[in-house]
């Protein structure tokens, strides 16, 4: 399975992991489980974007297109991070996910403008945004497991996951 399989998967992954928990910390803080995602279209809306309760396209799709395409970048040094092998080990995976993950809050909260920055901040508290980044980082490394997964059960593989 070349490279970029294991990006989308990872990608997938992570973003849906992150959606998951932004919508169950707002359901919990009994807020629209809609508004962190519609709050990641503040690029466009401005901060306004936060405070949108409902689902739309203008704030639901661009926000969670956004938040897809980020979590698709976020894999990239995820797999640059995890080398060439095709099948690394789960503690590899792990600290590979772990590094992507502290890398993203970085660069998201710390170095990139404000327009830029995920949102989620306007429909959540700090605490909640950690929360997120951790079940992003669980979503890539799953995501390198059903990877070797394919890839171990692969016509002319090792059949089973420790092949």
């Amino acid at each position: 399975m070349p490279r970029g399989s294991l990006i989308a998967i990872s990608g997938i992954c992570a973003g849906l992991a992150a959606v998951a928990v932004l919508t169950v910390s707002a359901e919990r803080r009994n807020r629209s489980p809609w508004r962190p995602i519609n709050a990641t279209s503040h690029w466009i809306y401005g901060r306004r974007a936060g405070s949108v309760s409902r689902l739309d396209l203008a704030h639901t799709g661009t926000g969670f297109a956004t938040h897809m395409l980020a979590s698709f970048w976020w894999a990239l040094p995820f797999a640059a991070m995890l080398g060439r092998n095709a099948r690394p080990s789960p503690p590899r995976a792990i600290a590979a996910a772990a590094g992507t993950t502290v890398l993203a809050a970085v660069v998201d909260y710390g170095l990139v403008p404000k327009r830029l920055t995920p949102g989620w901040e306007l429909a959540l508290p700090k605490s909640d945004l950690a929360m997120t980044y951790i079940a992003m980082g669980l979503g890539l490394a799953f995501g390198a497991t059903l990877h070797s997964a394919a890839i171990a059960t692969r016509p002319g593989t090792s059949r089973g996951l420790i092949g």
